[in-house]
């Protein structure tokens, strides 16, 4: 579960170009690799640039060399939406965006972080917390009181899942509520939500265009069908930032293979939505505008049949994928809690994300006590 870097909350002059360019952070491999894709997948111009931490600064260079090896490099962004003149990046906190109120639509009320229409039987609920949809503790109750209303009206059959914004459908959970004060309520959260996808007697579909990590992610696979547009990009990059995925470590493995899952959460590389296609991931990639119009038309017939019968074929089709199982989620969740919380790489690793600074990992294995 993850997010984009923060943006600096005061604008510095080496931070800005008259070209439009902004500063993002500075990295080292394999963090590098992983944010420059998830910002060329923002349709962003990305320059990369060597660099020697203020920190680590001397008469030459060879303490920073022998602390970071590959190098250190700072990520400059330039694009349309970008703006040099404002004084910051267009990367901000969202968690400083406070909901200010509550919408109607057709007799569902979500907050402000949610969007939500009935289209027949369907109803679309699009995920609204900008700047990169973060799937934070209101985003979850949200997508629970949709599934708690939604099912509550039994001329709804199906629920699909998007997000709002060009920059895609979520950039993952939010780091500061990985931190271990938040964490059990965080990994509760997202407990409770994906059950409650694998059990809800809708059929469900993500919608997914642009990026779609870490929890984002895991919400979207936790859904009965998943359409992703062709600038999509699908990763599970925790291992980046000291953590494991508890809920991917459930889904992976049954779609794309043991193999496979374990390359794309120990990489924590994404992939383009045309690959998540080929390998199974997903249901389907399409084109870009015609991502909700493939979505409906793919319910369309399952829609067709009989509700009640759909819903019983559903119910037994899950049933036999046990990686939807409630014990599964709980025993994944508990297990972040009890072993991964207490490492001092966790902490580490969100720490260094949310300074925008190069994590310091424990240099080596532990040994078989330890574990």
């Amino acid at each position: 579960m993850m997010r984009l870097p923060l943006a600096p909350t005061e604008s510095r002059e080496a931070d800005l170009t008259s070209e439009g360019w902004t500063k993002q952070f500075s990295a080292s491999d394999p963090r590098l690799s992983e944010m420059v894709s998830v910002f060329e997948s923002l349709g962003k111009e990305v320059r990369l640039e060597t660099e020697c931490r203020d920190e680590l600064r001397g008469s030459d260079c060879e303490a920073c060399l022998e602390a970071h090896p590959n190098g250190v490099w700072a990520i400059w962004t330039r694009g349309p939406t970008e703006d040099p003149d404002s004084g910051e990046s267009e990367y901000v906190r969202a968690s400083d965006s406070v909901p200010t109120g509550t919408r109607m639509a057709r007799g569902l009320s979500v907050s402000s972080v949610a969007n939500s229409k009935r289209e027949g039987s369907v109803l679309v609920v699009e995920i609204e917390n900008p700047p990169v949809n973060i799937i934070d503790s209101k985003v979850i109750s949200v997508l629970i009181q949709a599934l708690d209303e939604a099912e509550a009206d039994t001329s709804c059959c199906a629920m699909v899942i998007s997000g709002s914004g060009t920059k895609g459908f979520s950039a993952g959970a939010s780091i500061e509520e990985h931190l271990p004060d938040q964490a059990t309520g965080m990994i509760g959260g997202m407990t409770d939500l994906l059950e409650r996808l694998g059990n809800t007697p809708l059929v469900t579909l993500a919608a997914v265009h642009g990026i779609c990590l870490g929890g984002g992610a895991e919400v979207a696979l936790a859904c009965d069908f998943v359409v992703t547009s062709e600038d999509s990009r699908i990763g599970i990059p925790e291992i980046t930032v000291g953590c494991y995925p508890p809920f991917a470590m459930l889904q992976l493995p049954s779609l794309v293979g043991m193999r496979r899952a374990k390359q794309m959460i120990l990489t924590g590389t994404p992939i383009s939505g045309q690959e998540a296609a080929d390998t199974g991931l997903v249901s389907k990639c399409v084109r870009n505008e015609d991502l909700m119009r493939e979505s409906m038309e793919m319910l369309a017939p399952i829609l067709s049949n009989p509700p009640q019968v759909v819903e019983m074929a559903l119910r037994n089709l899950r049933s036999l994928d046990t990686l939807l199982h409630t014990v599964g989620h709980r025993r994944m969740g508990e297990r972040f809690l009890t072993d991964l919380i207490l490492h001092p790489d966790y902490t580490e690793g969100l720490t260094a994300f949310l300074e925008k600074r190069d994590p310091e990992w424990q240099s080596d294995r532990s040994n078989e006590e330890e574990v």
